[in-house]
């Protein structure tokens, strides 16, 4: 199934299109342009990777907001995003208004934080939760931010994706 991810890494922004064959090969196109990649997992974390005929072995290593890339002694934090997901985000916020919002669950998980208590005022991108899925713990920030109205989960508790967790007017 083809997937498009976006990469940030060092402030450059770049469109990958993923896609794997019948045969287990993988097509791989960097910002239109495609490139030969075979990939082999060769533990947790680390990848063998040749491309274009150079051969790579990369460590990735989750880290609180990006992912740390290591090749040989050179490493970058970088931040990948669905592309798709991203273009609905966009289309749901494009024209609503600049303050208040409900605070729905991204991902199902449990509460593991509360950042924010009824009648704070929350800013823009400001993290309002604490999320555990998976094992990872994931900041959920405040799109456009407001004063706390009403919370609705507790920490502890279990949420659903796209389960309500607190309103901001």
């Amino acid at each position: 199934m083809k997937k498009e991810l976006l990469v940030t890494a060092a402030g450059r922004e770049a469109t990958i299109t993923i896609d794997r064959t019948a045969d287990g090969s993988w097509l791989v196109e960097v910002d239109g342009v495609p490139r030969a990649v075979d990939a082999r997992q060769v533990r947790p974390g680390t990848w063998s990777l040749l491309v274009d005929g150079q051969s790579y072995l990369v460590d990735l290593e989750r880290r609180k907001q990006a992912v740390a890339a290591s090749v040989g002694l050179v490493e970058a934090l970088i931040t990948v995003e669905d592309a798709q997901t991203r273009r609905l985000r966009q289309s749901l916020t494009h024209g609503a208004p600049s303050r208040g919002e409900e605070v729905r669950a991204p991902i199902a998980g449990k509460v593991v934080k509360l950042l924010c208590a009824i009648g704070d005022e929350v800013a823009v991108g400001q993290p309002v939760a604490v999320l555990e899925a998976m094992k990872m713990e994931n900041e959920i920030v405040a799109e456009r931010g407001g004063k706390v109205a009403e919370l609705r989960k507790e920490t502890g508790q279990s949420v659903e994706t796209g389960e309500l967790m607190m309103i901001l007017l």
